[in-house]
């Protein structure tokens, strides 16, 4: 018979006690935790695109959430859109909507100008924490271009080391869009990272349009080995970025995960690994793992390059793995080595329901202090007494822990991390969208009938408030397209997440457990100084502004006068000739419409006004981050040349590329379309989506009065660029959202070519809600995607449709 002790340790333990307020050291635990691991989220911003393939002169349509609960809800107002070249990291688009209650809506339309290639939309609210923007959504795209590119360029090595001269080649070849020779372009290079400069040079390309760059091959790292080249010809100007190779290093990187964060001594131990290549890409292989000289497992890693293994460290033994392959016979990847004394944590499965379970095992004895935490709050909380080399199994009961990741952390006596597991608690609880329509084969010009329902816990019908859209499926890049419900549980926790060939990461429950086990780890140290729980300080995104007379500061205030559209108001300065502009005033109803800052005094020349513009300052901020995504491999330049042919395979008529001062591109003045992107069609209608880039578009005239979009006549009131008159400052406004184009399916003679047959910023779904529309003249798959929010969290659903031709 089992005694009382030996009962104590061998049953569950269920760890029912609520963590309390007035416990001070668990309070001080809680805060030190959040230096490591999982970081609480910020304002938690999600930005759904209607796709995430583009052409130019593209509409793009999207819908903002701020997915987070607060109070100061009202402080967020303004939505920063950029567009961002991955290529050289210019910034080519800067935009802005407002944001209402938590939600923005808008479109704008992509410059016919844009080479195609890789980008990265970027969106950030007005608000910053410690002048640093709260919340960035990034979405990567790709625009395939009629643009024809005037230089293309590639870097391929043509010597990785010389014996002789300890350097290496690489190879710079420049071609024209007709694909001839490039000679005498201007050239300068620089091999570095951040403010480390290791060489920099000036040349001139040869008859064959090349240069052979020689780098110290010896001294090439990886914290210095980007090679950064910018080729100028005429008023053509290309950028390209190359990884030199790094000597005497593996190709591939792997990474060993010990489950609860470290090995110990004769306790069994779940490890995960990854294995990539030197540019992050995900790989599967197979590998030994050897104990000193002796093969003791074979490792296999899955599609997303992740895996695991159990093993038992001995003590003064050596582990490490080989990959599997000729070329990998010399190199070797070491395990950490295992601790003495101290706890190992297994948990079977790490997607929980109403309870989460895992084995907690020490090789000495000692009492330990387990929490159930989201590194914000601490929801759960008891004492443990471990027995040496017995393993104690816990349950945790989750009725007071919320949906989503949350982590167990295991203290030691004296309140220092000694393990942790992040699980997904609640995994039976994510909400549902039951999405149908009334066929799933649809003709062209046909309605479609669609009928959804969202519902939560238990099948409980929710209230949500949803964005719907409706795109060509080749228009939807697997890779890079993002829905909320992985973006709101695991995405802005865990950056970045390995790719899912099948696309959405939450259904997957092996996934999941993978990345839970390698994505969320860390091996604890305890913080050598105190953390300071320090207050954050809040400041937005704001035009400002000040006004001196003869370069001194003024006396007294001075009226200004805010024109954006039809909205009119007035502002004073302060006596010193400093002001900040509210964001009500800078409110325009119809995009491209400048918003006017004048001042009220016949007496302007006096005076001189400065302004400091919000996107200026995010401009800066996002350079600095390094969005790009490098590819180091040579063969693989098709991705930066997205240029689009006719069907005969004739190439289209050629555009050159031009950019403002501030890199931002414009829309190219031409016969059929002005600076700002504006046109009439041949039907009389202005910037009719119908024909975009259509050689029979006219340019449209001051004054003159035309149709939009929707059959409303209208007066063009001209193409104002953002040049300041000496009484008038122009500004860019903040736009409200443009209503979706419905086509006209009876008219005959209009083709229907959008790759988004259906937008809608946001739709409240209460109970059955029934939504139609129509399909348009392309034909093939068509995705139709939902997602959106409920006071129950994010909601997330997709359907496939196939358009025939009638």
């Amino acid at each position: 018979m089992l005694s009382k002790f030996q009962i104590l340790f061998t049953c569950i333990v269920l760890l029912l006690v609520k963590a309390k307020a007035q416990d001070v050291k668990l309070d001080s635990v809680a805060l030190n935790i959040n230096r490591y691991g999982l970081k609480a989220a910020q304002s938690n911003l999600f930005v759904h695109f209607d796709k995430t393939i583009y052409t130019n002169n593209d509409q793009v349509w999207f819908s903002g959430y701020l997915l987070k609960n607060m109070t100061n809800l009202d402080q967020y107002h303004t939505l920063y859109l950029s567009l961002i070249n991955n290529r050289d990291s210019s910034v080519v688009i800067q935009d802005k909507f407002l944001i209402e209650k938590g939600f923005a809506f808008g479109a704008l339309t992509l410059p016919d100008s844009l080479p195609g290639g890789s980008y990265r939309f970027v969106a950030n609210t007005n608000i910053k924490k410690n002048n640093q923007p709260d919340g960035k959504f990034v979405q990567p795209i790709i625009i395939r271009s009629t643009t024809v590119n005037p230089l293309t360029a590639n870097v391929s090595i043509f010597k990785a080391y010389d014996e002789q001269s300890k350097n290496g080649i690489a190879l710079l070849k420049i071609l024209s869009s007709d694909n001839r020779f490039v000679e005498n372009a201007e050239i300068k290079y620089h091999i570095g990272k951040d403010k480390q400069t290791l060489l920099t040079g000036t040349a001139k390309s040869s008859v064959i349009g090349e240069l052979m760059i020689n780098f110290p091959a010896d001294k090439i790292t990886a914290s210095n080995n980007q090679l950064n080249v910018s080729i100028k010809k005429g008023k053509d100007i290309r950028y390209i970025k190359f990884n030199l190779p790094v000597r005497n290093r593996s190709n591939y990187q792997v990474q060993f995960y010990p489950e609860g964060g470290y090995l110990v001594d004769r306790l069994n131990s779940k490890v995960g690994f990854e294995i990539k290549d030197l540019e992050g890409a995900a790989i599967k292989a197979t590998g030994f793992l050897y104990e000193n000289d002796r093969v003791i497992d074979t490792l296999q890693s899955n599609s997303t390059g992740l895996g695991s293994f159990s093993i038992c460290p001995q003590p003064s033994k050596t582990y490490y793995v080989k990959l599997f392959g000729s070329e990998q016979e010399g190199n070797s990847y070491r395990l950490p080595a295992a601790l003495k004394h101290g706890a190992v944590l297994t948990a079977g499965t790490a997607i929980a329901e109403n309870d989460f379970r895992l084995q907690l095992a020490a090789n000495n004895n000692q009492k330990v202090h387990v929490l159930v935490h989201n590194f914000a709050d601490v929801f759960l909380h008891a004492d443990l007494i471990l027995a040496a080399n017995k393993t104690q199994n816990i349950r945790f009961k989750l009725d007071s822990v919320p949906i989503g990741l949350n982590t167990v952390t295991i203290l030691d006596s004296n309140y220092r991390p000694m393990a942790e597991r992040i699980f997904f608690a609640h995994y039976d609880q994510l909400n549902q969208i039951e999405l149908s329509t009334d066929k799933n084969e649809y003709s062209t010009r046909d309605q479609v009938n669609l009928k959804l329902n969202v519902t939560g816990k238990n099948k409980t019908p929710l209230t949500a408030l949803v964005s719907i859209a409706c795109t060509q499926a080749n228009r939807i890049s697997v890779v890079n397209n993002q829905n909320i419900i992985d973006y709101f549980y695991l995405q802005q926790h865990l950056k970045p997440l390995p790719s899912r060939p099948m696309g959405l990461k939450y259904v997957d429950q092996d996934y999941l457990n993978d990345v839970l086990l390698v994505k969320t780890w860390s091996r604890y140290k305890w913080p050598e100084t105190e953390v300071i729980n320090k207050k954050e300080v809040l400041s937005s995104f704001e035009y400002h502004g000040e006004i001196t007379r003869k370069n001194k500061p003024l006396d007294q205030p001075i009226e200004l006068t805010i024109i954006a559209g039809e909205n009119l108001n007035f502002l004073n300065t302060d006596s010193t000739g400093k002001f900040n502009l509210p964001f009500a005033n800078l409110v325009i109803k119809e995009p491209k419409r400048p918003v006017w800052l004048g001042m009220t005094t016949a007496k302007y020349n006096l005076y001189k006004v400065r302004m400091d513009n919000p996107q200026d300052e995010l401009k800066k901020y996002l350079i600095k981050q390094n969005l790009e995504q490098l590819n180091a491999k040579s063969g693989l330049f098709s991705e930066d040349n997205q240029s689009l042919t006719s069907i005969t395979g004739t190439q289209l008529k050629e555009v050159t590329i031009k950019k403002k001062r501030d890199e931002r591109i414009e829309f190219i003045k031409n016969s059929y379309v002005n600076r700002c992107g504006d046109y009439v069609c041949m039907n009389n209608i202005l910037n009719c989506p119908n024909h975009m880039a259509d050689s029979g578009n006219k340019n449209p005239v001051k004054g003159e009065v035309y149709v939009n979009e929707i059959g409303l006549a209208i007066m063009y009131h001209g193409c104002v660029e953002l040049e300041s008159k000496p009484n008038v400052i122009l500004l860019e406004g903040i736009n409200l959202p443009k209503d979706f184009y419905v086509s006209d399916i009876t008219n005959k003679n209009e083709p229907i070519n959008f790759s988004t047959v259906y937008w809608n910023y946001q739709m409240k779904i209460k109970g059955d809600t029934s939504i139609s529309f129509n399909t348009g003249d392309l034909t093939g798959p068509f995705k139709i995607i939902v997602q959106g929010v409920t006071d129950k969290g994010a909601v997330y659903g997709e359907k496939e449709i196939i358009v025939k031709s009638k």
